[in-house]
């Protein structure tokens, strides 16, 4: 779905306060919207990441892509 709103232009905001689990598998795909969107001009954005969230992403080293 990503890949489509991305082909089509469309702004992404993900909003994940209710995300109870997370692993590399959810990481990996943010991560790679993420990098598209900075090489495509693409609006991307991950925002109200949960605990949980947060912990897989601190973990990585990636916090900085967590949007305030």
């Amino acid at each position: 779905m990503l890949h489509r709103f991305r082909r089509q232009g469309h702004a992404v905001t993900v909003d994940l306060a209710e995300v109870t689990f997370m692993d590399s598998t959810g990481l990996t795909t943010l991560m790679d919207a993420h990098l598209a969107a900075r090489a495509n001009g693409w609006t991307f954005g991950i925002r109200r990441a949960s605990r949980a969230v947060r912990r897989v992403f601190d973990l990585a080293g990636v916090d900085a892509l967590l949007d305030e």
